[in-house]
């Protein structure tokens, strides 16, 4: 009985001898890939959602705009910005539904992102052209900070004040 025993434990050393270098290294590769996906492949900006109401008083006219904001990360450095809502100028109401592709770059908590397609939806029926300079357009250029308050919440800024808080699904 008692040789059985020691053999089994040479056998066991055997064993760990031979694939401990094979196994070392896999779980050294796996943890390799895990760390390159986390820094170069995984989305930075969060998805979330906001309202944002704003109201303008302009040469005594009041614009309100009320739109439901949908940050939606679209893989590596690319931010797809959903915009849903209504302008109103005085009795004239306006349809908002646009989807906004943007680049952006990330250093620290701040982002500048660059507006690449501004796209109309089928609803979307803002046509005067100073409606329109008050929602980002192609070509526009974006400075936001965005702070994590807590596991569910985000505060997004410009270089002024905030903007909205946005909240994580």
């Amino acid at each position: 009985m008692r040789n059985v025993r020691i053999s089994m434990k040479a056998g066991t050393a055997n064993l760990i001898k031979r694939y401990g270098y094979g196994a070392a290294a896999l779980l050294a590769i796996g943890g390799c890939a895990v760390a390159a996906y986390l820094l170069f492949f995984k989305p930075q900006i969060p998805e979330c959602r906001a309202v944002e109401h704003l109201t303008d008083n302009v040469a005594g006219r009041t614009i309100e705009r009320v739109l439901l904001i949908s940050l939606v990360p679209d893989g590596r450095r690319q931010l797809t910005v959903l915009l849903n809502g209504r302008i109103a100028d005085g009795k004239d109401r306006y349809v908002v539904e646009r989807a906004l592709v943007m680049d952006y770059q990330r250093q620290g908590n701040n982002y500048s992102l660059l507006v690449k397609e501004n796209i109309k939806k089928s609803q979307d029926n803002v046509e005067r052209a100073d409606l329109n300079r008050r929602l980002p357009e192609k070509g526009q250029r974006l400075h936001l900070r965005i702070e994590q308050i807590d596991s569910r919440h985000f505060l997004v800024a410009d270089n002024h004040a905030p903007f909205y808080v946005c909240v994580a699904p």
